[in-house]
């Protein structure tokens, strides 16, 4: 099936040349003047048939147009729909391209070698060309493939774990449509893991403002504002969530987590216990129920916890901290040792994994590299304060981009 393809037919303001008042001049300035709507009269038959699947007859129309000038930038752009209805992308292209070298400011073609490109999976060469389709035209039609076209660049570099780039481009998106909830909502979940909660949050609370029904908006948003501190209101989202979503163990979980840090470790830990019913197979209820164990002093219950973690997921880097801070609570530090040194492996940018690394070595006696590991979760949260400080920059920037056409200041 194909992606729809603009057919757009422009009626030009003819701007011709004075010519002397003579005879022979009033009859040349006649016979431009007929080609022309000669020529406008034959691109909206095209159109017409195109409209039609008559590509046939579209052809032959285009055929007559460009032997009498093999530039005319409507017929090329026309002549590359019928080429893309007829499967033949490589022809369309390069017709499209013509059209744009004798119309550079040309919105429809633009506009249809982005959807070309589209089709194809080149959607970073689609959103160009739908940027330059919005600076000609500003129409719905083409904001609306700009924004498909970041929202899906954002997706990719989601998948690809380009967090960054996904965040510039939904940024974009943003800056386009301000109102769009959805894109509200992709940016948030984007910002949140870069650690921009208070990003986040504004984007998530304003998305949940346009559907204040919505089940997903309301998880988000429970979720950013846990990060940013205001637990109450996250509790709130999250008991709001829950009924709406019975069924979703997430939900629970969610819950369970700000009881937590709300200091409410029976009523987390009932949480966790319900979302685990709802999916015995995860692993988060369980290990969190772990760290309440390990927080009361239960050491026997917190082990038995990680190592059902541990069962399912052998490289757990939060089960295995957790077990390696209980070896070193039971004074087990060589455990604890060869534990933590495969938490670094498997995680080499978590800070606190070296701290406690680090700990252990100087309990074991092995100064150096205690001070090795120490300097190392020192410099990592230096490195990752820096990071976030560089996303903020480019959150600031995008704050500052100039209105769309159209757009107020």
């Amino acid at each position: 099936m194909h992606r729809r393809i603009f057919v757009i037919i422009v009626t030009p303001v003819l701007s011709l040349t004075l010519i002397a008042s003579s005879a022979d001049g009033r009859q040349k300035k006649t016979r431009i003047k007929g080609d022309k709507q000669e020529a406008v009269t034959k691109l909206r038959r095209v159109a017409d048939f195109i409209a039609r699947e008559d590509l046939a007859l579209a052809e032959v129309e285009l055929d007559s147009i460009l032997k009498t000038n093999q530039q005319e930038p409507r017929a090329l752009n026309l002549l590359g729909v019928v080429r893309t209805k007829q499967n033949r992308a490589g022809e369309a292209e390069e017709l499209f391209k013509r059209a744009l070298a004798s119309a550079p400011r040309m919105a429809e073609a633009h506009a249809n070698l982005g959807l070309l490109y589209m089709s194809a999976e080149r959607v970073e060469e689609a959103a160009k060309q739908f940027e330059k389709a919005l600076q000609g035209e500003g129409s719905v039609v083409a904001r609306a493939n700009l924004i498909t076209a970041l929202r899906r660049i954002a997706s990719t570099s989601l998948a690809s774990g380009e967090n960054e780039k996904a965040l510039a481009h939904l940024l974009r998106a943003k800056a386009i449509a301000p109102d769009d909830g959805d894109i509200l909502f992709e940016f948030g979940m984007v910002a949140m893991k870069l650690s921009l909660y208070e990003d986040a949050e504004a984007a998530l609370a304003a998305a949940l403002e346009k559907r204040p029904a919505e089940p997903k908006f309301i998880y988000a948003l429970a979720r950013a504002r846990m990060e940013t501190g205001k637990l109450p209101e996250s509790e709130r989202l999250f008991r709001r969530y829950v009924p709406l979503r019975p069924q979703d163990a997430t939900g629970y979980y969610g819950l369970g987590l700000v009881l937590l840090r709300l200091k409410q470790n029976l009523e987390a830990a009932k949480c966790f216990e319900q979302s685990l019913k709802l999916q015995p197979e995860q692993t988060e209820s369980q290990y969190q129920l772990g760290m309440i164990a390990q927080a009361d002093g239960n050491l026997d219950a917190a082990a038995t916890h990680f190592e059902k973690v541990l069962s399912r997921f052998a490289d757990h880097v939060g089960a295995l901290l957790g077990m390696g801070l209980v070896h070193a609570q039971r004074k087990q530090y060589e455990l604890a040792r060869q534990t933590l040194e495969r938490v670094v492996a498997l995680q080499p940018d978590l800070a606190k994994a070296h701290y406690q690394l680090g700990l252990t070595y100087a309990r074991l006696g092995n100064k150096e590299a205690a001070m090795r590991e120490t300097e190392l979760a020192t410099e990592l949260e230096r490195e990752q304060k820096q990071a976030r400080r560089i996303v903020l920059r480019l959150l600031e920037k995008g704050r500052d981009a100039p209105p769309q056409n159209g757009e107020k200041p």
